[in-house]
């Protein structure tokens, strides 16, 4: 059976696994610690033991993880939430108290401020395309509704087929595609109420006996499952780099029309791809379509109805405490997956997290292909670097520990695959999880929880950046990584 080996979270640093942060903390407590004994050899007593203290806590706080992080990677975090609250920033209004209340504008907060809708026609004149372009960072998205059978009750053969299929369309996603202006993607699965029970208005539209016996079971079963109905969609949202197609949308006009018929005709490239790998879609999401699912992600209380675009915003938003934001009517926290089951895992080792808890949740697979060159300099740098490790540690007769012959070996094998032709991205994985009340939160949060770690994986929720986390976790538009800057991967 086909399983799954995922590479350990690196935990090499820049000297003998510490960052350059942990390094300078370090030394600047050494420091402390010598000053102190010389105010102490001086009979400075009290200014010895205040720099003895500092000295202790600094050394402490460079070599301290808490929750998966670094204490030099939560300085950034914290400084940034002081601020931001300081200058009451974490607070958000929309609707008619936004910025720019034009309806070609979507109202969000934050970075993904700069979103404005822009509405595609395709070549038949009739199918249209919701496109969301971001002026400030020079993109363009959009979504596709995929839907699909289910994959755990298919035989093995087929699973391993569809898998198969599914990485090839991976493979073209950030080679073709990549080539072609395609800067990043993202999958998102959500579940929610189905509080219109479809399963029993299916039965309802369909049943040719309604006085038969075998309706009213049917009838009778679905109106008992009706409390606890979840619907499943899933969204492929895929994100356009202008820049990159710069020289066709001049060639086309270099207007905003231009922009469209560009972007429409990689959207065709892409939905294909996604067919021929065996997933049905429904279509890119037209720009009502769109607004009325940001929407709904928003205000899980909203009718889940074609809206206008400019309404797709929230209307009013916050950050509660260090690890909740309260939208409209939701209120949701954010957890990021830092650590990937470290044991093979079958094929559908995500299915008790996408279709076996209860709540409202949204788990969301960002990447971003990382190119070929940049990603063998990557793997140079990184097979470079651990083996300079391992001559340092072996000079200074230092232990080498399991974990680290493990990535090792993990950084040989995505050579080796690399070589192969396989593409390297970059990726995060998040879950967001809405409820009505903190209460009813803190009970599904548990519940995903305990579902990550039985599945092997490493969750933390995003302390501190709540309101980036939700629009990275909850909102399709692929959002969440850091930019790839300069020769690093």
């Amino acid at each position: 059976m086909t399983q799954f080996h995922f590479p350990p979270r690196s935990t090499r640093g820049s000297v003998l696994g510490f960052s350059w942060g942990q390094v300078g903390t370090a030394v600047a407590g050494v420091i402390s610690l010598v000053v102190a004994a010389n105010l102490l050899a001086a009979g400075h007593q009290s200014a010895a033991g205040g720099l003895l203290l500092l000295a202790l806590l600094l050394i402490t706080l460079g070599l301290l993880r808490i929750r998966g992080r670094r204490v030099t990677e939560w300085v950034p975090i914290v400084v940034s939430t002081v601020i931001q609250r300081a200058a009451r920033q974490d607070r958000y209004r929309g609707g008619m108290f936004a910025a720019n209340p034009g309806t070609e504008h979507l109202h969000l907060p934050g970075p993904a401020a700069g979103y404005q809708w822009l509405t595609a026609v395709a070549a038949d004149g009739l199918t249209e395309v919701g496109l969301l372009r971001h002026r400030r960072e020079h993109t363009v998205t959009a979504s596709l509704s995929c839907t699909g059978s289910n994959l755990v009750l298919a035989d093995t053969a087929v699973q391993h087929q569809r898998l198969t299929s599914w990485a090839d369309v991976l493979n073209l996603l950030g080679t073709e595609f990549a080539d072609s202006g395609l800067t990043r993607w993202a999958l998102t699965a959500r579940a929610v109420p189905d509080v219109r029970n479809r399963a029993q208005r299916y039965l309802t539209d369909r049943a040719t006996d309604a006085g038969g016996m075998a309706y009213r079971s049917l009838a009778e079963l679905t109106a008992a499952a009706a409390p606890t109905t979840q619907r499943h969609e899933v969204f492929l949202t895929a994100v356009f780099d202008l820049r990159k197609l710069s020289g066709e949308i001049d060639d086309a006009g270099g207007t905003d029309t231009a922009i469209a018929t560009v972007v429409l005709d990689k959207l065709a490239g892409v939905q294909a791809a996604v067919r021929e790998a065996g997933v049905d879609t429904n279509g890119w999401l037209t720009t009502h379509q769109y607004a009325a699912v940001l929407r709904s992600q928003i205000d899980p209380d909203s009718a889940e109805a074609e809206i206008a675009p400019h309404t797709a915003g929230p209307i009013a938003a916050e950050t509660v405490g260090w690890s909740t934001y309260r939208h409209d009517s939701g209120i949701s926290q954010t957890l990021w997956v830092y650590e990937m089951p470290r044991q093979p895992v079958p094929m559908t080792w995500m299915t008790p997290l996408v279709a076996r808890t209860v709540g409202r949740r949204t788990v969301t697979v960002v990447a971003e292909p990382v190119p070929a060159q940049l990603a063998q300099l990557a793997t140079r740098r990184d097979k470079v670097a651990r083996a300079g490790d391992e001559v340092t540690k072996r000079r200074m007769r230092l232990v080498r520990t399991a974990r680290e012959d493990e990535e090792a070996r993990a950084v040989e094998q995505v050579d080796r695959e690399q070589a192969a032709g396989h593409v390297r991205y970059r990726y995060a994985v998040l879950v967001t999880v809405t409820a009505g009340t903190e209460e009813q939160l803190r009970h599904d949060v548990r519940a995903v929880t305990r579902v990550l770690g039985r599945a092997g994986c490493q969750a933390v929720v995003l302390y501190g950046e709540q309101d980036q986390g939700f629009v990275a976790g909850a909102l399709p538009l692929a959002r969440g990584l850091k930019p790839l800057r300069g020769w690093f991967a």
